[in-house]
């Protein structure tokens, strides 16, 4: 005997659920979402803030003081107060860029290795896109940032090298300007962060009973207040260790919204555009796109430590 109601058909076939899943450009943009939402250290540095660049410029003020020109003085009774002056900081502008790559998936492939060749294409899509934008970020920080901050001796030299002291005197350097900076991210490569998390000085000042310090988690965690975020090394600009940096204060991301409609996703961060090749070479095209600009408003909420 049938069963009643009988039940809703459904799709199991893994090639048709992808290309309707392709045919979706707000699934597509969710997921690529999704994959970069943690890696950008682009965000970490200059995400406190996003600017919107109405035709594609934003106006900002460079290393602007957060004093007044005098300091107060005594008011007697009935007599006016003095005025001070609201200095104003160097005018600079940032022009916003479009970066971006078409990704071929063919029919072929997905036929053949099903979700696994989507789950690839889109990875590497967002991977490279994450790698090139931070890239960008990294670069115009070291041309912009002044300050450095020498390391007492190479990290690698586990007998004379101190991390901490070095990272201490990083902060103290910057917070020394009276800006009211408060440094609370490291950034530096895979290996520098390996070498500090291991740094015996460093381990020695963890209480032992603690089972979440720095040798049993997985992540890299804190050290002196400071997030430590590791990055692969070819991203980190020539003759730097390492970044020390007051993410709220350094800077942030300006972004355009070009409202082309094929797009979806965020136009503050990777928006995307899927198609059938218009070339009818059997195969999908997955496009990314970011449009931005890095704008550092305040250099001296940054310092290099060199000689890592």
């Amino acid at each position: 005997m049938p069963t009643y109601p009988v039940s809703p058909p459904s799709l199991t076939d893994p090639v048709l659920t992808i290309n309707r899943f392709l045919q979706s450009p707000t699934a597509v943009a969710r997921r690529i979402r999704d994959i970069t939402s943690q890696q950008f250290i682009a965000e970490r540095l200059l995400g406190a803030d996003k600017v919107k660049a109405s035709g594609g410029a934003v106006i900002y003020g460079v290393s602007e003081s957060i004093y007044t020109d005098r300091d107060p003085r005594l008011v007697n009774a009935g007599a006016e107060y003095p005025r001070a002056i609201s200095p104003d900081g160097t005018s600079a502008l940032a022009l916003t860029s479009k970066y971006g790559q078409d990704v071929e998936l063919t029919d072929e492939k997905i036929s053949r290795e099903q979700n696994r060749s989507l789950n690839q294409a889109l990875v590497k899509a967002a991977n490279r896109s994450v790698a090139y934008v931070d890239g960008v970020v990294l670069n115009v920080i070291n041309t912009a940032v002044t300050q450095t901050q020498a390391a007492v001796a190479a990290w690698t030299n586990s007998a004379t090298s101190d991390p901490l002291k070095d990272v201490n005197l990083a902060i103290a350097q910057v917070s020394d300007l009276g800006e009211d900076y408060m440094p609370d991210i490291l950034v530096t490569s895979y290996a520098n962060a390996a070498l500090l998390k291991s740094n015996q000085k460093i381990i020695s000042g963890m209480p032992r009973e603690d089972t979440s310090n720095l040798t049993t988690k997985a992540d890299f965690g804190m050290v002196a207040g400071l997030h430590i975020w590791a990055v692969p090394a070819a991203r980190m600009p020539s003759g730097v260790g390492a970044f020390i940096a007051d993410s709220n204060s350094l800077g942030f991301m300006a972004w355009e919204d070009i409202q082309s409609p094929e797009y979806a996703g965020d136009p503050s961060g990777i928006q995307t555009w899927t198609r059938r090749n218009p070339a009818a070479t059997d195969s999908w095209l997955i496009r990314t796109r970011r449009i931005f600009a890095p704008a550092i408003s305040d250099p001296a909420a940054a310092i290099k430590i060199t000689g890592v």
